[in-house]
This record gives C-alpha cells, structure tokens and sequence, in this order.
C-alpha cells in the first residue's frame, strides 16, 4: 500500500477529470514498477538504484501534475488543498527519506552472489555443491557463495582447478593471482550506482575437488 500513497495523494488534490486520470495512470505504474523492484523481480541487482530513479521520477511527475492541473472554471475545494498538501509532503518525505537511505548505504550493497557467477560449467566439470552461506559482518557486510567442483569423468581429477580457473578468465573476465600458498584469487568492483560492491573470486584446489567462493562486501 505504501507505494499507492502518492496515487492516492493525487486523486485528492487533482481538480480535473483529465489530469486526474492522466497523472494518475503515471502513478500506478511507477508504483508497479517501485513494488516489482522491491520484491526483486526485476533488477534484482540494481534495486537501490532503480528505486532512487523511480522516486526521483514520482516526485517529478507529482509535481507536473501539480502544475499542469489548471483550469480557469474549476475552484480548489478543502479536498483538493489538503490532497495538494499531502503530495508535497509526500515528495519532500521520500526524497529526504531516499537520501539518508543512499547515506547509510554509502552507495553501495552486498548480497549473496549468483549461482551464475560460475555456472554454467564446461564439459567435463560437475558441481558438488553449491551454497548460499548468506551474509554478515561488523563495520561491513560481506556476502559468500561456495561452490565445490568436482570432475564428470573427462577431466583428470588433478586438472579441475586448471579448467576453473581458465573458465573463470575466458567465460567471465576474472585476471587471477597465484597466492604463496598456491590458491588463486582475483577482486574487482561491480554492481550500479548505488548498489556498488567490492566482488573477489578465490580458488583452492583441494584432494577430490576444487572450492571456489565468492564474495560481496560492502563498507557498510
């Protein structure tokens, strides 16, 4: 319901039959689309972003609405002033409110990466596991997905770690560092503007299968 409050807001304040349905439609769809980013069905990888455009854009249809909705032969009924009322307040609230947001969130956010960070695997590597270990931390939030690959048969079980790391490269752009203790890793920045994080790859070849996690973190 909260993302019907501006609708709801503007079919108070509006004088008109045309500006109110005109403005209106507007409304409902950006709340369709606020309500779909939310909940992650869409742009799941960018929802804090979409959701500072969509309210940026609410507020600037709102307030078009408020402007446009003029007539010489409609008067301001107290409906309309308190509905007028509430739409400005509304705008100034959620702007505020999406500021402090972006804030806090120092413009970035960590989530779980995606089983598609690796998968889908080439011929001959078989996944063992894979699991969402979720997220955690103090002064920042880091986010891990562990997966264990294994061989399906065509591969020497001593050349999985190689056919990793070599898919991680070509199929997916990582540059990774052989570390002293002989694991490799790489780290690199992705996301959107505001859903910005810190993404590192590592891989440890280990008897009978290779682990390879990847991690989110964000400095908040």
């Amino acid at each position: 319901m909260v993302f019907l409050v501006p609708l709801l807001c503007w079919l108070f304040a509006a004088r008109t039959p045309r500006s109110r349905i005109r403005v209106g439609a507007v409304l409902a769809v950006i709340a369709a689309a606020e309500y779909a980013v939310v909940f992650g069905w869409v742009l799941p990888a960018g929802t804090i972003t979409a959701m500072v455009v969509l309210v940026v854009l609410n507020t600037a249809v709102a307030v078009w609405g408020l402007v446009s909705d003029r007539s010489d032969d409609a008067d301001f009924s107290m409906l309309n002033r308190a509905g007028r009322a509430l739409v400005v307040g509304y705008c100034v609230v959620s702007l505020l409110g999406t500021a402090a947001l972006v804030g806090v969130m120092k413009g970035q956010r960590a989530s779980v990466p995606p089983s598609e960070a690796l998968l889908p695997l080439p011929d001959g590597l078989v996944v063992l596991a894979n699991g969402d270990r979720g997220c955690g931390g103090n002064s920042s939030t880091i986010c891990l997905r562990a997966f264990e690959i294994g061989t399906a048969g065509a591969v020497p079980a001593e050349e999985v770690s190689d056919h990793v790391r070599r898919h991680l490269e070509t199929a997916h752009a990582w540059s990774l560092y052989r570390s002293r203790a002989g694991d490799w890793s790489g780290c690199r920045d992705e996301g959107w503007i505001f859903d910005r994080n810190s993404l590192c790859v590592s891989v440890f070849d280990r008897p009978g299968r290779t682990l390879v996690w990847f991690e989110s973190a964000a400095d908040n």
